[in-house]
């Protein structure tokens, strides 16, 4: 008898590891977790980082509009769904699929043209694995954390079909100066904008600083953007930016610019 509930234990063991995907969590019946896939060919720059990106996909009989987002200097494919698990839980409840995407972990001025061509190679292995994962090409949201901002900017310029907004939250404070840089990338056919900030034009802490933003938003209001589509939010969780109160706004924007 003992030996019958052996080889029992042995098949159930074996049956549960052929059953296990790698790097895909199943996160409820709704949706799904794909962690860890390389859209380049570098698997490291320095330390932990690369050309990696996360979908976190929500469940739909079709297509699902998706927010294509670049977290902040510091954080990795790895460990950034757990510190923005909230907004990325909000966007997955009412629809709506998330890609979190990594280059070189660390931004500054050598980099920056090295980050915003992974952008461009990131959306180009989104484009062609937009069927794999049920995202709607057509309905696109573009925005990032601090350098991620920055990480994704030209990429939300580009003029490429189907992207319909852009959301960043507590923006680098140097982003005026990026697209000041790449030539001024705002034009009349920019998508529509929110820059959310945690705090606010007196008090912040210099990196996150609302009075940078605000430089883009004018450039916007110049080529005749109205309030709704051009819009500065502060004080969204201020003072704490742990609360990740920069992205309360994000599901009502989605809501508003996608098809």
């Amino acid at each position: 008898m003992n030996n019958i509930f052996q080889k029992i234990a042995v098949i159930l063991i074996i049956t549960s590891l052929f059953s296990c995907k790698k790097d895909v969590i199943n996160k409820s019946h709704d949706e799904e977790y794909h962690l860890k896939i390389l859209y380049g060919n570098i698997e490291n720059y320095t330390g932990n980082d690369g050309q990696w990106l996360n979908i976190y996909q929500a469940e739909a009989n079709e297509p699902t509009p998706v927010y294509i987002w670049a977290h902040g200097n510091g954080h990795t494919y790895m460990d950034a769904h757990e510190k923005y698990e909230p907004f990325i839980t909000t966007l997955l409840e009412n629809g709506i699929s998330i890609i979190s995407w990594e280059s070189i972990k660390q931004m500054d001025e050598s980099n920056i043209l090295d980050i915003l061509d992974d952008a461009d190679l990131m959306f180009e292995w989104v484009k062609s694995n937009a069927k794999t994962y049920n995202l709607d090409l057509s309905n696109i949201i573009i925005g990032g954390h601090s350098r991620g901002t920055i990480a994704s900017w030209r990429l939300a310029h580009s003029g490429a079909s189907g992207i319909k907004g852009i959301y960043h939250g507590d923006a680098a404070g140097n982003l005026d100066d990026v697209n000041d840089f790449a030539g001024n990338l705002v034009t009349i056919n920019s998508p529509p904008i929110r820059m959310s900030y945690t705090q606010n034009k007196i008090n912040n802490d210099g990196q996150h600083d609302p009075n940078e933003g605000q430089k883009i938003i004018d450039i916007y209001r110049d080529l005749g953007f109205n309030e709704e589509d051009s819009r500065l939010l502060e004080n969204q969780g201020y003072p704490s930016m742990s609360e990740l109160g920069f992205y309360n706004n994000l599901l009502p924007f989605c809501l508003y610019v996608l098809e």
